[in-house]
């Protein structure tokens, strides 16, 4: 049976995954901090991965290399995976704070001043036609900054962030989409923005 829920996660299911996503995103406005028995300055962490080239240059990073490490102990990782990580970590350093009231994409809709939504249509359509990573995650980074001090619900962006770069893999393979339209992420983003924007 196929699930149209598409505002559930599809990847980081479990909570352990999940509390390495909000551990190592709380850390990041920490100065004094520890992560697996280290010292760790999580506003260094913050400032490195901002000026590193997003999203390749995190990759050279050590806060991104420790949420790697953390992911990687809990669930198996594959190249791509790595790569939606980084992703992740390019756009989550640019987030003031978590908010999980709702799914990410429905954030991106949601009206501010009752009106207009918190992401205009066009800059939204914009973001889903990205076919490449690094103008995906520039786009990404906008949106975000739109946000502000409202915050993001980041492991609802991780989620789709991996399902994202499996299906950019897969298109760079010539391989077929997923036979559920629920599980595709352009399906996921358009219903869930819809669901707050009109």
């Amino acid at each position: 049976m196929i699930n149209s829920k598409t505002d559930a996660l599809l990847r980081l299911t479990t909570p352990e995954v999940q509390d390495i996503f909000f551990e190592w995103f709380s850390i990041l406005s920490e100065r004094y901090s520890s992560l697996d028995n280290q010292k760790v300055n999580g506003r260094a962490w913050r400032a490195e991965l901002k000026r590193a080239e997003a999203p390749y240059g995190v990759m050279l990073c050590e806060g991104y290399n420790a949420l790697t490490r953390r992911v990687a102990e809990k669930m198996t990782l594959s190249e791509v995976d790595k790569m939606a990580l980084s992703l992740f970590v390019s756009v989550a350093v640019h987030i003031k704070r978590d908010n999980a009231d709702r799914s990410f994409a429905a954030q991106l809709g949601e009206k501010r001043n009752g009106s207009t939504s918190c992401v205009s249509s066009l800059r939204f359509e914009r973001m889903l036609k990205a076919r490449q990573p690094d103008d995906f995650c520039r786009l990404l980074i906008q949106a975000v900054r739109i946000r502000d001090k409202e915050g993001c619900n980041i492991i609802w962006l991780a989620d789709s962030l991996f399902i994202w770069m499996k299906e950019w893999a897969d298109r760079e393979a010539n391989l077929p989409e997923s036979s559920n339209p629920f599980e595709r992420s352009n399906v996921r983003w358009v219903n869930e923005y819809l669901s707050t924007s009109r």
